[in-house]
């Protein structure tokens, strides 16, 4: 079928065709969802194991080992992440790449069933509970405070604005944090308690008893069912107190008359946040999956306006982070990026192929980016930096197929031929090779975009949306540009018999062309050593994954020495965060204490909870840097805050996040895994660009170990929970019950009187109830002694073995992979001894990942691609020409890279995909075109020469645009090297397509100079 005719003759459909894509484009932008960054999924979920009263070494060994037994035996798990202190044990269970995020809902089933099933084979007291929404994005984040309100009262309000704010269209869920926990606490004096015979043990059974829910007596009068419900139940802190307990003499007494009954906040809490030094609750807001962030956060606005006249006087709702705004403000600044490089490309063609034809291939772009809108608006595909950026990376190939049939009917019709005709001959010799060219061109991302780690996940859209208008361009190629060509292009009036490559540039590119295949082995030699020359200056080039974010925020994290109360925890942070808060570029500060914040973006992983820890989120004003104020906060931490580490840093872009250098021991031993942890730390140390080098076990605490004499605890008739439930009272408290407020549920908490407790010089003396002499006798009557140890608090596992990380992150602006570089061989000389390994994490880990997902695609993709050009010209040669020259763009990709001081990124290798794609495509239509003309029998030589001078100007214009269309990306802290390594190395591509792809060619076939033979015959 002669696509090309058939066009012209139904011109009129192909053009109304052409108006409603562009309609359909305008529609579609305005439409299609919108994102900052792309999305994907986090494939973990959080099992967390609550058993109280264990010491860590017995939450390894009694909890968390046998989870992990009943986990591991899944084939979906990829790794588990453990993490075991006092008490508790939090287990990170990784599914593997391949699972997809419509089969994880499946696979968290099977994981909760393992979990659930693997439950009776935990101690008695342990609990369980299994969050596989770890990954959620509560992207829309605000501060509640309020001068003058309790914690209470704004919590009260906080949920109250959550019954509202589930309601908005396309609000997921509303997540609080920072909420501080009440109890009901019981306080009594030992001296008091022992004046009127009363037994602590007495006083924890009547509380527990007293408020516990039962099955209560259901009858029937006549017809009517009737339930039975008696009063009594503790309604109130003061009928916790009119709790009658009965004494040793058989004497009443009410509760409130031998104890102080308060209803306060726990202290120490576990958690705490701070907004510009007030006290706050968090108020994350997530999108419903697929939803459109900056639709819902206008909604969400829009409902908080409304609500207004609901809020208390005094109660402030600050934004913390908007995602909606974020996600409006990086679209925009890439559509005028898009914009730029659209009109930088027109222009181009308009100054280089002429009025007509510029506005002709033009015309052509624009119709193939409004189509590929229409397209990934239907299939779901947002308008995020990964996608645009696809579109800006395509913009030189979108124009490459129209210039070839515009170059064809353009020399067609100034040497007669009707535009009919031109259009004709020119698409069908060229629509398979076009067709062909452009699959390879889709297929060289396909390597990232098929990858099943969450780094071909973030990129995916590249390979889509490049696919998408590729294929959109070869088809618009072939139908609109010979309907639309033939309206526009009319003869010129210059004689027909004149040489349409008889320009300046043509006859130039002729004289080098034929010099170099004169001098074919003296230009193949040089080709090469260029390459050589290329390797060599990759090493000088750094290697990073990818770069940190361009957002107004940096976050500081801060540790104090472990085992740290998390009360001055909070008076270190409340310091430093009032010290940034007087600086004039500082806009707020948002402060976590003992755990990080609620996951407002996706590259932000929450951290440990952990009382010596705590991080800020510091947001910068308007026109100031926050690189400036993170260098300085930086030094100011390392200078001025001795006893803190402290690491400050830009939020994370693509799928990075967290400590840059990790070095892994694996082993059973603690006492050995620290010794080498502190070895490899020397060595760390000693690099002159580490910055807060640290341990993921942190510092051994203190342990008070009391002595127990067995015989005088059987003697006494006490047990080893009635020791540690002493204790207790006589430190942080016992909980003894529970007390139910609305929807809350509030411990009891039985404790001694603040003069008496919490302190350890009065441990031993501390009252315990004898049931078998009916009367309190001191602890030390049941210790022999106290000894002090120092213990792991933390103990992590990976696989289900202990692990000891070894962790630094580097001088901001510094390259990671230089210091590994310097340290990789040192800390890989640590001698191990037997059972123990070693393995490198952080960045180096994150690249590899990437890289390994990556090469599963690799050579599926190299083979397809090698199987479409033997298709496409029936042969070896051409196919091994194309291959053996797809090394040498390397020499462009270094020069660039080394010129613009920029570092091989992820991005940049992304880019590097992209140039095997061009270079394939522009050398499979020259290969194509030569091929056909010795079919001909035309002369060799002359063929080749020919058909280089007819593709200069198609090549010329695709790499030109190309090139040029790439100016707006480079100041991008993103895209920057992708866009150098495309244009250093597009430039070099364009000279081997023509230049060192003819000469291979003649080399290959043993085509002769003229000189040196008349005639050729194979």
């Amino acid at each position: 079928m002669d696509i090309a005719r058939a066009s012209i003759k139904r011109s009129t459909v192909v053009l109304f065709i052409c108006v409603l894509i562009a309609l359909g484009g305008v529609s579609a932008y305005y439409s299609i969802g919108k994102l900052e960054d792309p999305n994907f999924t986090i494939k973990t979920a959080v099992v967390s194991v609550i058993y109280p009263g264990s010491t860590v070494y017995e939450v390894e060994e009694e909890a968390a080992s046998r989870i992990e037994d009943a986990v591991q035996a899944m084939g979906e798990v990829k790794k588990i992440r453990t993490r075991c202190t006092p008490g508790v044990a939090v287990i990170y269970v990784d599914i593997k790449d391949q699972y997809t995020s419509n089969e994880l809902p499946q696979v968290w089933n099977v994981l909760r069933q393992k979990v659930y099933d693997a439950q009776s084979n935990l101690p008695s007291g342990c609990s369980i509970a299994i969050n596989n929404d770890y990954g959620d994005v509560f992207g829309q984040y605000y501060a509640l405070t309020g001068d003058g309100f309790t914690m209470r009262e704004l919590w009260q309000y906080a949920t109250e604005l959550k019954k509202e704010l589930v309601l908005v269209p396309e609000v997921a869920k509303v997540n609080i944090l920072g909420e501080q926990s009440e109890a009901i606490y019981v306080e009594f004096s030992t001296s008091r308690l022992r004046s009127l015979g009363l037994s602590p043990t007495s006083i924890f059974s009547v509380l527990n008893e007293q408020n516990t829910i039962s099955s209560m007596g259901q009858t029937f009068s006549g017809e009517q069912y009737i339930t039975i419900n008696t009063s009594g139940s503790i309604m109130s802190v003061e009928d916790i107190g009119e709790v009658v307990i009965s004494s040793a003499n058989r004497k009443l007494v009410r509760l409130k008359e031998v104890a102080t009954i308060r209803r306060d906040y726990v202290n120490p809490q576990s958690m705490m946040m701070f907004f510009n030094g007030k006290p706050a609750l968090g108020i994350g807001i997530a999108t419903v999956q697929g939803g459109n962030v900056v639709t819902m956060g206008e909604a969400v606005t829009k409902r908080l306006e409304e609500l207004e006249v609901n809020r208390p006087i005094g109660i402030e709702l600050d934004e913390i982070y908007m995602q909606s705004e974020g996600v409006v403000n990086s679209v925009n600044d890439f559509v005028v990026n898009l914009m730029e490089s659209l009109i930088i490309v027109v222009g181009v063609l308009l100054v280089f192929m002429g009025l007509r034809s510029g506005l002709l291939i033009g015309i052509i772009l624009l119709l193939t980016v409004a189509g590929t809108l229409i397209v990934m608006n239907q299939q779901g595909i947002f308008l995020q930096q990964v996608s645009l950026a696809a579109l800006i990376i395509a913009l030189g190939s979108l124009v490459d197929n129209a210039i070839v049939v515009t170059e064809g009917m353009l020399v067609g019709v100034q040497r007669g031929q009707s535009t009919e005709d031109a259009a004709s001959e020119t698409v069908s010799g060229s629509t398979w090779s076009m067709l062909g060219g452009t699959f390879i061109a889709v297929l060289a991302f396909a390597p990232i975009g098929l990858s099943p780690d969450s780094t071909g996940e973030y990129c995916r859209s590249l390979l889509e949306v490049v696919g998408i208008s590729m294929i959109l361009s070869w088809v618009m190629a072939i139908t609109a540009t010979p309907a639309v060509g033939a309206l526009m292009l009319k003869p010129s009036g210059q004689n027909s018999n004149d040489d349409p490559y008889g320009g300046f540039l043509f006859r130039a590119y002729k004289a080098l062309l034929e010099f170099c295949l004169h001098c074919r082995f003296m230009t193949v030699v040089i080709v090469l050593g260029l390459f050589v020359f290329s390797l060599i200056g990759l090493g000088f080039i750094d290697q990073t994954f990818f770069p940190s974010s361009t957002a107004m925020y940096f976050t500081v994290d801060l540790w104090q020495r472990e085992g740290t109360s998390i009360n001055s925890q909070k008076e270190m942070t409340e310091k430093f965060a009032k010290q940034l808060m007087e600086r004039p570029d500082v806009k707020n500060v948002s402060s976590f204490i003992g755990q990080g914040s609620s996951r407002f973006m996706l590259t932000y992983s929450p951290p440990e909870s952990d009382n010596s820890f705590s991080e800020m989120l510091v947001e910068i004003k308007a026109g100031g840097n926050p690189s400036d104020v993170l260098r300085e906060t930086q030094a100011y931490i390392d200078n001025n805050m001795p006893g803190v580490e402290g690491v400050c840093k830009l939020l994370a872009k693509g799928s990075g996040g967290g400590p840059v250098i990790e070095a892994r021991f694996y082993g059973p031993d603690s006492d050995t895994l620290r010794e080498l942890a502190e070895k490899a730390r020397d060595i760390l140390e000693d690099d002159p660009i580490h910055n807060c080098v640290r341990t993921d076990w942190r510092e051994r605490v203190p342990t008070y170990r009391p002595q127990i004499r067995k015989d005088a605890m059987q003697q006494l008739g006490l047990t080893r929970p009635q020791i540690n439930a002493a204790i207790m009272a006589a430190t942080g408290g016992y909980t003894v019950g529970a007390f139910r407020d609305g929807d809350k549920t509030l411990p009891i908490m039985m404790n001694l009187i603040p003069e008496e407790r919490n302190k350890i010089e009065n441990l031993l003396s501390s009252p315990i109830w004898s049931p078998a002499s009916n009367t309190s006798v001191p602890l030390s009557t049941v210790f022999a002694g106290l000894e002090t140890t120092y213990d792991d608090s933390i103990i992590m596992r990976r696989n289900r073995q202990r692990v000891l990380t070894v962790m630094s992150d580097v001088t901001f602006g510094a390259s990671p992979s230089k210091m590994q570089e310097r340290i990789k061989s040192k800390v890989e000389a640590i001698p191990l001894p037997a059972g123990y390994s070693f393995e490198w994490g952080g960045e180096a880990e994150s690249q590899d990942d990437a890289m390994g997902g990556m090469s599963k695609m690799f050579a599926p993709c190299l083979i397809l691609m090698f199987t479409i050009m033997v298709f496409l010209f029936n042969g070896f040669k051409q196919p091994l020409i194309i291959f053996g020259s797809i090394p040498m763009i390397l020499i462009g990709v270094v020069l660039g890279l080394l010129l613009a001081d920029m570092s091989l990124s992820f991005m940049a290798i992304i880019g590097v995909l992209s140039l095997v794609g061009i270079l394939a495509k522009n050398s499979i239509v020259l290969l194509d075109q030569v091929a056909s003309d010795f079919a001909s029998g035309k002369d060799r030589y002359q063929s080749i020469v020919d058909t280089g001078v007819s593709r200069l100007r198609p090549v010329a214009m695709s790499a030109g645009t190309t090139v040029l269309g790439m100016i707006p990306l480079v100041s991008d802290s993103m895209f920057g090297s992708m866009a150098v390594t495309i244009m250093g190395g597009l430039t070099v591509s364009t000279v081997l397509t023509m230049i060192f792809i003819p000469v291979m060619t003649a080399i290959a076939y043993g085509v002769p100079n003229p000189e040196d033979n008349d005639e050729y015959e194979e």
